[in-house]
């Protein structure tokens, strides 16, 4: 039942890397499997998803908040410790999930594909990760020599490459900053690898980090 068709969100007062994805699985027998974990296979990535079930019947309660409840319990309680380092998952992020949940439960339960099954298994699967900077960068012993990760991730956009991002001025109705997740129509700036984010969520990333919030390409910094 696994798959890897979610999608990315940075945060950026946290430098939390999240996962999510949503999907309808196959029920056997009217039987809920078990949530699970399992560590993230790629070694750039530190953390692990969680795996997590609800059932969604016709004929039997079919609330749409109540299973949302459950997803949110058994993803997001922090007595669980959860997110690597047990650092805190933003609220924002909580409720564009919320959102997100909702209106996929929804669209599942009103699909004409669906009308004629009673019980639908939904899943989710969730992760929280930092980057692995040492993996990410490979430096041979020469460039690297006891410096921390801090130091090695974390290096600021060049002024001059930041002040030259290209302006965008034709935003898709349904684009989103993978910043701050927000869909407002802001003005936008676009990285040379394409990638377009609000103007100032990109400014302010670039001058902590000089890598994309979604496919880690590198900007040019000050020697």
């Amino acid at each position: 039942m696994q798959r890897d068709s979610g999608s990315w969100y940075a945060d950026d007062t946290t430098w939390n890397w999240y996962y999510f994805d949503i999907w309808m699985g196959e029920l056997t027998q009217y039987q809920i499997p078990q949530d699970y974990e399992e560590e993230a296979h790629d070694p750039q990535l530190c953390g692990r998803f969680r795996y997590c079930h609800a059932l969604l019947d016709r004929h039997n309660d079919p609330d749409r908040s109540k299973i949302y409840n459950t997803f949110h319990q058994n993803l997001f309680d922090e007595s669980i410790k959860f997110s690597p380092w047990e650092c805190e998952i933003s609220e924002e992020f909580k409720v564009n999930r919320r959102s997100e949940i909702l209106n996929y439960i929804d669209s599942t339960y009103r699909a004409e594909r669906n009308k004629n099954i009673d019980k639908f298994l939904i899943i989710v699967k969730f992760g929280v990760f930092k980057i692995n900077y040492h993996t990410y960068h490979d430096y041979s012993s020469d460039d690297y020599d006891g410096d921390t990760e801090e130091e090695i991730g974390f290096v600021p956009a060049s002024k001059s490459s930041i002040e030259a991002l290209e302006k965008v001025l034709d935003l898709e109705s349904e684009f989103e900053c993978a910043i701050c997740l927000d869909e407002g129509m802001n003005e936008a700036k676009r990285m040379p690898c394409g990638h377009a984010f609000h103007d100032r969520c990109i400014e302010k990333w670039l001058e902590k980090s000089r890598m994309c919030p979604v496919c880690r390409y590198t900007m040019p910094c000050d020697s």
